[in-house]
């Protein structure tokens, strides 16, 4: 594609005068205040209505998790921080996608381009990655796709909010267990069950810029099976004007873009249990139309749209040779197609030609696990095997023959370990690896060392190193533009992350957690796009970014159904050489989460947001941003309804996010206040009414 045009450094404060920078001692004095006042209530209020959101933190503390070390564990003894994410929470915040779920969770941050949404860790976000440095999970199966290393996180993403029971988010490299994409996190949605009888419950909801959802989901009790069944669709408008003052010019209708921000997706899911035995299937198409003209497109064309397709079919068995071993095995097919087009000016003499991007992958592949506790000490093993049936590539303007119709296979191969030795109840070591092959570049090796020192039962402290790795993708090696035919001889190397971790957690009682870690990442040969001198996109590697930082999270409850979370995150990421502040990259993100119990009413949620200001790919500051959402939640009315309401960016502040070379545009601008209205019925036959 061609460059999207000046590199003068402005500030986007200047072209949105309204946009307010934050003072960021301000901020962190408000979550410090915030966090202190919950906390306080700790010791000040007793029980006086029963919890009934969910699991106490106490609780919550206590469940086994599976995504650090691919077996179920002691949270105190993950190789890594670990948030889990509760199906009542998404509910009490009204959190509408995964992206909204992430930028809650201590040192994420997201951005929007009006297409897609991305997720920064910890500083480090390259704009127009599709977040490939980000391991996606549904059910343990990976759901980043085969041709641009996708983890699709906003409306793209394929799975309903509602059909989510948690998510597990661990922060920091995972290729020592999972493979590629796994740099910066892991994030595992685990989907709900079955009911134990049948039922059915249905939602429907509508909000801002004519938004409308229909959900239904169902349960089927049958003998030994049990089945989960769900379809949804959305539909919004989107914003009616946009104003893009880089378009500013009678031409493209003096920067305005009307009624061209439509969004929709499409759902279906079903999981079908029977024993150990699990079959699951997943489908999800979602369409939008860009506004802002990206890759130098004719602005304000409605051709300018993106269209993404994700399915898979996953068959696992699960068996328990005794109390202390288990086998997992998967097998499954994946599927993902890409439709883009791209309407220009002016293309071989014509005065307007659409350019279509076609792109569609098939993948079988075969993953088996294996653990086993041996006396104090515990050992994971496995292999993974992949083999995508069809990776396919093709661009071509309507009307003309195609200029990339790129056909091939590829394989890959995986075997992993990992041991946790317990020598004492004070101490724990955890060590393990994998080895990845693929026909495309060969091997890469990923360790990861784990030093865990428990002075009381309430206290941790642990040192972690880890290394992952980034493959480069068919995109990255064999995409080419009309103009630049020399992709497919360029060769681009695995890219590499290596991360130090001290990680203190200390419980100061059964309702009060405090987590607090220092990191230390090293970004080598990364794969980034780049701009040649003639104008010309590719990718390739470049010497690579370095970040460090602190974060801190507060956990606390109070038996009345109060529950909060605050953190603070400072993050410095430079590039090498020359130590430049890397782009898309924060240096201060706050955070606070708190749900209220109404008595008999419902529930309240707030959640507060602090990024601060940070810089796009051209070095152009974008101003911090606060933003306030609240939602209300009832409790089940008559044992069948419940009512939720939101509001989100309550105080109407204009915020923006980074662009990347793809948008001519230097920020993109973010919505105002918005709100969001849903209404939901549940139904059994077993159910009676609770008057």
């Amino acid at each position: 594609m061609r460059s999207p045009g000046d590199s003068t450094p402005v500030s986007v404060l200047g072209l949105y005068p309204s946009m307010r920078p934050i003072s960021i001692r301000a901020a962190c004095l408000l979550f410090g205040l915030m966090t202190v006042l919950f906390a306080g209530r700790l010791g000040a209020q007793e029980a006086v209505v029963p919890d009934l959101t969910g699991m106490s933190l106490e609780d919550l503390s206590a469940v086994h998790l599976s995504t650090a070390s691919r077996h179920l564990e002691d949270p105190r003894k993950a190789p890594t921080p670990v948030t889990v994410i509760t199906r009542e929470e998404i509910a009490r915040y009204g959190w509408r996608t995964l992206g909204d779920i992430l930028r809650s969770v201590t040192g994420f941050y997201t951005a929007y381009d009006r297409t897609y949404t991305y997720a920064g860790v910890r500083g480090f976000l390259q704009s127009g990655d599709y977040n490939a440095r980000i391991l996606l999970l549904i059910d343990g199966h990976r759901t980043n796709d085969n041709i641009y290393d996708s983890a699709l996180i906003g409306t793209e993403f394929p799975l309903d909010v509602d059909l989510i029971d948690r998510v597990e988010v661990a922060r920091g490299p995972g290729s020592s267990l999972f493979g590629t994409n796994a740099e910066l996190a892991v994030v595992n949605v685990f989907t709900r069950q079955p009911d134990r009888r049948t039922g059915a419950e249905t939602t429907a909801g509508g909000e801002a810029f004519a938004g409308r959802t229909s959900e239904v989901r169902a349960t089927l009790r049958a003998g030994r099976f049990a089945g989960l069944f769900s379809g949804s669709l959305f539909r919004s408008n989107g914003a009616h004007r946009l104003y893009f003052p880089e378009y500013d010019a009678p031409e493209s209708n003096n920067g305005i873009a009307t009624n061209l921000d439509g969004d929709r997706y499409d759902h279906a899911f079903g999981m079908v249990r029977s024993g150990q035995f699990r079959l699951e299937g997943l489908l999800g198409r979602r369409s939008k139309i860009v506004p802002n003209a990206s890759y130098a497109t004719i602005f304000g064309d409605s051709a300018n749209r993106s269209i993404d397709t994700v399915g898979f079919l996953d068959a696992s068995f699960s068996h328990d040779f005794s109390s202390r071993a288990q086998l997992d095995v998967r097998g499954y097919y994946d599927a993902y197609r890409f439709f883009g087009s791209y309407p220009y000016a002016e293309v071989n003499g014509a005065a307007r030609a659409v350019q279509i991007n076609d792109a569609a992958s098939d993948v079988l592949g075969l993953e088996a696990v294996w653990g086993e506790k041996l006396g104090q000490h515990r050992v994971v093993g496995g292999f993974a095997a992949e083999h995508s049936l069809r990776i396919h590539q093709r661009n071509y303007y309507v009307g003309s023959a195609p200029y990339l119709n790129d056909n091939r296979t590829l394989d890959h191969d995986a075997f992993f370990g990992e041991a946790e030795l317990n020598p004492s109840a004070h101490f724990s070591f955890n060590a393990g690896g994998r080895v990845d092959w693929y026909n495309l570049f060969g091997t890469n090796l990923s360790p990861r060392l784990a030093a865990m020192y428990f002075p009381t039962k309430a206290t941790s402290l642990k040192y972690i190193f880890s290394h992952a790795f980034r493959a480069p993708d068919p995109y990255d090696e064999f995409y080419v533009d009309l103009v630049d035919s020399t992709a497919s001889t360029r060769s681009i190397e695995p890219e590499s992350i290596n991360t130090h971790t001290v990680l203190l957690e200390h419980a100061f009682n059964p309702r009060l957690h405090m987590a607090a870690a220092g990191f230390a990442n090293a970004l080598n040969d990364v794969i980034k796009e780049q701009v040649d001198a003639e104008g010309n996109t590719h990718f390739a590697n470049q010497a690579g970014d370095t970040g460090r930082g602190a974060e801190v999270e507060v956990v606390a409850e109070d038996a009345s159904g109060w529950r909060a979370r605050s953190s603070y995150t400072f993050a410095s990421t430079r590039q090498k050489p020359g130590h430049a502040r890397v782009m898309n990259s924060p240096a201060h993100l706050a955070k606070f989460n708190g749900v209220a119990s109404l008595a008999r009413a419902g529930y309240v949620g707030a959640e507060l947001l602090f990024n601060g200001p940070q810089s796009n790919y051209l070095g152009q500051r974008i101003g911090s941003s606060f933003l306030a959402n609240a939602t209300l939640t009832s409790r089940p009315i008559g044992n069948r309804f419940e009512i939720s309401a939101s509001c989100y960016n309550v105080f109407d502040r204009r915020w923006s996010t980074p662009t990347g070379p793809e948008v001519t545009a230097p920020a993109t601008v973010q919505d105002g206040r918005t709100w969001r209205f849903r209404l939901t019925y549940h139904y059994s036959p077993e159910r009676k009414s609770s008057r």
